[in-house]
């Protein structure tokens, strides 16, 4: 099924009981992140909520978080599907993407206000990191750019500073696609148009959120995931295109050369990222629906929301490149959250000779340039989304000057914080290069026969089990 809007995936989210709202007044310079952040560390990754807050300062937006990556379960709602079918609802809308439609409306017209009437103080002004970050952010944004050369459309999520009533500032690691539009306008002097779009159905956050290929429409990819067209409308005030029962859309222009201070902020990695000098949108226009609720993620130290969508999003985006696209054997792939769903790859394999290993390593930083500074690549008998089953993988199907091979001089990611020390801006080329290890922890030779009870065994106790005393 397919959600038309947010709204309408609330009330599944809140008939699954997996949605709690709050509806005692909360403080956003501290309060929501402190309720959200509690929440994330107190219940278990199975029964985390989502949270809604009614009452958010002196916005009239209500506020949610944890409504797309609290749990696998939530994750699994938003696209309709069971957890352990997640996998296959990502290889069939990459297989089989779907391009959106253009609409004479929406939602997201049903306000509008161009020019002086734009105020950005509406929405919630929630700080994340409450005593470090600057001060609010947006954290689920879909940042809609093109490419001034081919038109063709990115749809990503980045951080965006809220600066002024008209100003926000705009964080894009040098590596990114939307990075690719700004500094192709900077050559051609020009203004550049973007659409910072808050709230949607949630198939479209999830694509925002994936990386995928230069030249991929996300929006195409997230009409695969919800199984029809992703409604688009014209912009008011830029030549873009955004969905046309979003929440909220901000529209605005980047002007050529035009950089100022941005950050510190609170990032995945679970450490605060520098500040430094970064483009600034000037907002033209807001358009929204008459009682939109604004969306947000939690991001910070992991487990984050941010770090449980990456991981699922990322390592099933990976899959599908590897498998499909490169034709290598391989069964599995997991971005662990630990390592906020970035640094540390495990990716299981059925080898067929002992340098495809590397093959399958190249393959995944081919896509995914930034991720995996430690890639780890194991037999297909190791579950990768088990610890123990990988820690052993490594501990004796390696030896590390055998098996471990690093490449120098490759591009990390941008708020890496073992990258450089913290007095160092956060686009500074000391923070521009880096290195990955690819440790190969499969079995380079025969093995003994691995230590373990038969299976006929263990089936035999397990039905006589209760007759041992145990319950």
């Amino acid at each position: 099924m397919a959600y038309s809007d947010l709204q309408e995936y609330l009330r599944s989210l809140e008939a699954a009981g997996k949605l709690h709202w709050i509806n005692e007044p909360v403080d956003p310079s501290w309060e929501v992140a402190a309720i959200t952040r509690h929440a994330f560390d107190r219940y278990g990754w199975i029964d985390r909520p989502a949270i809604g807050f009614r009452r958010v300062g002196a916005s009239q937006m209500p506020l949610v978080v944890g409504v797309i990556g609290g749990s696998p379960s939530i994750y699994a709602l938003a696209l309709s599907t069971d957890v352990d079918k997640i996998p296959a609802v990502w290889e069939r809308a990459q297989r089989n993407p779907i391009e959106p439609v253009n609409v004479q409306t929406g939602l997201c017209k049903e306000m509008i206000c161009c020019g002086s009437e734009v105020d950005a103080h509406v929405l919630p002004q929630v700080v994340w990191t409450p005593g470090q970050d600057p001060g609010p952010y947006i954290t689920a944004p879909l940042v809609v750019t093109k490419d001034p050369e081919t038109g063709r459309r990115n749809v990503g999520t980045y951080r965006v500073q809220i600066k002024g009533s008209q100003r926000l500032g705009l964080y894009v690691g040098s590596a990114q696609h939307a990075a690719r539009h700004i500094r192709q306008h900077d050559s051609r002097k020009q203004e550049m148009p973007v659409a910072v779009v808050i709230g949607t159905d949630p198939t479209l956050v999830l694509a925002s959120i994936t990386k995928f290929p230069y030249g991929t429409d996300e929006f195409s990819v997230a009409g695969g995931l919800r199984g029809e067209p992703v409604p688009l409308v014209d912009c008011e005030t830029v030549d873009l295109q955004v969905p046309a029962n979003a929440e909220i859309v901000l529209e605005g222009v980047i002007r050529s050369g035009v950089r100022e201070l941005e950050g510190p902020f609170g990032e995945f990695s679970g450490y605060m990222s520098p500040g430094g000098q970064s483009p600034v949108i000037e907002l033209t226009c807001m358009t929204r629906r008459r009682t939109p609720v604004y969306h947000c993620f939690l991001s910070q130290m992991p487990p984050s929301e941010s770090s449980c969508i990456r991981s699922l999003s990322r390592s099933a985006g990976l899959f599908h490149h590897l498998r499909q696209v490169l034709g290598l054997p391989v069964k599995d792939v997991h971005f662990t959250e630990s390592g906020g769903a970035s640094s540390m790859l495990v990716i299981s394999m059925r080898k067929e000779y002992p340098e495809q290993v590397k093959e399958v390593a190249f393959g995944a930083w081919s896509l995914m340039n930034k991720e995996g500074k430690f890639t780890v690549v194991v037999d297909d008998d190791i579950d990768v989304r088990n610890p123990f089953q990988v820690e052993w993988a490594m501990s004796f199907r390696a030896q590390p000057a055998r098996d471990t091979f690093v490449v120098d001089g490759v591009v990390p990611s941008g708020v890496d914080p073992s990258t450089a020390p913290p007095d160092v801006p956060q686009h500074d080329p000391r923070r521009q290069a880096g290195s990955k290890m690819l440790l190969d922890a499969t079995r380079k030779h025969p093995y003994t026969p691995a230590a373990r009870v038969p299976g006929e065994y263990i089936e035999a106790v397990q039905k006589k089990w209760r007759q041992y005393g145990f319950k």
